[in-house]
Formats: structure tokens, C-alpha cells, sequence
């Protein structure tokens, strides 16, 4: 996801995901080496027992985006392209 795209999901995250409120979130750029895309990545700090809401899948799903808990994180982000071969 471009910047424009990651920072309109995570303004909607804010609205309707009031768990988020206090919790550290970061927007990682593309060029990160330990990344999981090559896209912006939006990072929402996270206790272990958390659950990741229904609501967040609901938003992520909407906008093409997958979800992935990750060393303490619930980690947003838009998946490399299935690449498909003849």
C-alpha cells in the first residue's frame, strides 16, 4: 500500500478500533529490510492475550491488506503479488 492508502486505513482503524487508543503504532516504509512487503506496513503494538478484532480484519480485508501477529505487533500489510507462472 502507498502512504496516501496506509494512512487513510489506519485513520479508519482509529475510528472504529477504540482498543488502539494508548497502543504504540509505527508506519514502516517500503524500503525496510525485515519487511514483509514492499509497501508501506503499519505496526500496532500488541499484548500477547490480545485477540485481533473482528472490525480490524473487516477494514484491512476492504482495502486488499492481510494481518499478521509478529515479536509483539499486530503487522498490516499489502501482500507480495502471487506470481503465476505459464
Amino acid at each position: 500500500m502507498d502512504r496516501v492508502q496506509a494512512v487513510q486505513v489506519l485513520k479508519r482503524i482509529f475510528e472504529e478500533c477504540k482498543w488502539v487508543e494508548g497502543k504504540s503504532v509505527k508506519l514502516i516504509p517500503p524500503k525496510n529490510i525485515d519487511s514483509l512487503s514492499n509497501t508501506f506496513q503499519i505496526h500496532i503494538q500488541t499484548n500477547d492475550e490480545d485477540i485481533i478484532p473482528s472490525r480490524l480484519m473487516t477494514i484491512t480485508k476492504k482495502n486488499g491488506l492481510t494481518v499478521k501477529e509478529r515479536d509483539g505487533f499486530i503487522i498490516i500489510y499489502k501482500p507480495y503479488p502471487n506470481l503465476s507462472y505459464p
